[in-house]
């Protein structure tokens, strides 16, 4: 049990890791996942993971936060992948990267290296494109990046009535500047999943200088002094140690890096001396600057079928057939078809705001995702770089018990504010002629929801993250810092960290593309601090 580097987590960024750090052969390589096989149809279909994986505790680790101060008491459900590559195994499959300016802000901060025009050959190094190469996409990377492979005619109507309220149609969402209203691009290869663990890993479980252990509960990282040394982990009921001589690679995402991290005796000393752990090192940043993307729900009642109710057992095997056979239909579907990008005041220099519109009726719960039973649509609208930030911290010193997640989702009211316009911009957008002629009643927020205190209201008893956690562990030189430029932890040695955690502040867009290009780079860092 004796290895170079050590990956714990297989997700987004884990994934990406493991696989450049494996790929020469030169090095052997231990990937521990908590979580089981990928390779099931609940996964690999599209269409499936939003039936049958969501909520399911044999693919989701089924988070909860604690109750929200800031929204009277909510509890948000936040479904975290239990498979080989993480919550890429069951998100939404959507091809979004930041903006250029969210990477230099980070550069300005102080992340050396990090800026738009350093991080850009890595996506391009991941990606391979549908649609080809050019100055902003690659087309020889692992991970596939397709076209919707699917539509609804409720798609097309939703992004011309953007058009027909100034929101400018884009044939490329993550071309800069980012704005405008266009169709999703979706990590499928031939209408398949293709999650970061297909990407990088798939192709690797025959080489002989890489372990891929699935089932395998870390327990803490092992130290010497303040180097780290190997990993502890149980798996099948049986405590196991593994020694890493050259890294240790914390990719357990922003609720389990921070996690892990503070059961290994890294974080703020005060709480691991109240859960009985003993100090390596104090770093009170860890578990702080929580932070998730905050949205609400748009969802209007139509006069056609939309996927949420074509569940019959006709449906299913006309589906299943293309899906299986051709790579097309609603069974390849991403869980949006439609983004906007807009800015809730004409006067900033970028977008704020975004939606994500899917031809289904579904809603997000505290206990999970909902489809209704009568044809709808649902819009999202949500903040892109919130101000309100909540902290992960141990619930107890036990390493299978969750973290204690409070999210403080409005702990800043700008947020609030920004939402507001935001909701109001997307109501008019369902009132342009070319979508209003196909809706038959407003389900949320519901016409009575009009004035600045309602849609306030409204907000905080609705609104939630969407699924997009960031931030515990971040990157600077500041004292709440985790890791530096390069992701490894401050004060300590031959240890890393590489996912959304490390996010100074979160990128605008969802996450995916970004963590798999923070792995990218992490294995670059990683190689060269051998």
């Amino acid at each position: 049990m004796e290895f170079d580097y050590i990956v714990i987590g297989a997700g987004s960024a884990g994934s990406a890791v493991a696989g450049r750090l494996a790929e020469s052969g030169a090095h052997r390589v231990l990937v521990l996942e908590a979580g089981g096989s990928d390779r099931r149809l609940p996964i690999l279909m599209p269409a499936a993971t939003y039936l049958t994986a969501i909520a399911n505790p044999k693919f989701d680790w089924r988070l909860k936060a604690q109750a929200d101060p800031t929204r009277g008491g909510r509890m948000d459900y936040m479904p975290r992948g239990k498979v080989l590559g993480g919550s890429s195994s069951i998100n939404g499959m959507l091809y979004v990267r930041g903006q250029p300016e969210d990477f230099d802000d980070w550069a300005a901060m102080g992340c050396k290296g990090w800026d738009f025009a350093s991080v850009l050959p890595y996506f391009k190094r991941a990606e391979d494109n549908e649609n080809g190469a050019s100055a902003y996409h690659g087309a020889d990377g692992p991970l596939s990046v397709e076209n919707l492979r699917t539509s609804h005619p409720l798609s097309e109507a939703f992004l011309r009535a953007g058009v027909e309220v100034g929101l400018p149609a884009t044939d490329d969402l993550n071309r800069p500047p980012q704005g405008g209203i266009g169709y999703v691009q979706a990590t499928q290869r031939k209408g398949w999943r293709c999650n970061s663990a297909r990407a990088y890993l798939w192709n690797k479980r025959r080489q002989s200088n890489i372990d891929i252990v699935t089932g395998a509960h870390v327990r803490r990282v092992l130290f010497a002094g303040k180097r780290a040394s190997g990993v502890e982990y149980e798996r099948r009921g049986k405590v196991v140690r593994a020694a890493a001589a050259k890294a240790v690679i914390l990719s357990a995402g922003a609720f389990g890096s921070p996690q892990i991290l503070m059961l290994s005796g890294v974080g703020p000393q005060a709480h691991l001396r109240d859960k009985g752990i003993g100090v390596v090192h104090d770093l009170p940043g860890v578990g702080e600057n929580f932070h998730d993307h905050p949205g609400t729900a748009h969802i209007v009642w139509v006069d056609q079928p939309t996927y949420n109710v074509q569940k019959t057992p006709i449906n299913y095997l006309l589906y299943g057939a293309m899906w299986l056979f051709a790579g097309r239909g609603p069974g390849t579907t991403p869980d949006t078809h439609v983004l906007g990008f807009t800015r809730s005041n004409p006067d900033m220099p970028r977008c704020d705001v975004q939606y994500h519109f899917t031809p289904a009726g579904y809603d997000l719960t505290e206990d999970g995702p909902i489809l209704f039973d009568r044809p709808a649509v649902t819009a999202l609208n949500n903040v892109h770089r919130p101000w309100s930030r909540g902290t992960v911290r141990l619930a107890t010193s036990d390493p299978k018990a969750q973290p204690a997640i409070q999210p403080n989702l409005f702990a800043d009211e700008r947020d609030i504010r920004t939402l507001m316009i935001g909701g109001r911009l997307l109501r008019r957008l369902f009132e342009a002629p070319v979508m209003a002629r196909h809706v038959v009643g407003e389900f949320k927020p519901g016409k009575e929801v009009q004035s600045d205190d309602e849609w306030t209201d409204y907000i905080r008893s609705t609104a939630m993250g969407i699924y997009h956690p960031a931030g515990t562990c971040k990157m600077g030189h500041d004292p709440m810092a985790v890791v530096d430029d390069t992701l490894k932890v401050r004060g300590m040695e031959n240890l890393f960290v590489a996912d959304a955690s490390i996010m100074p502040v979160i990128v605008s867009g969802n996450l995916n593309a970004n963590c798999i290009m923070i792995g990218e780079r992490c294995a670059d860092f990683v190689k060269a601090a051998a």
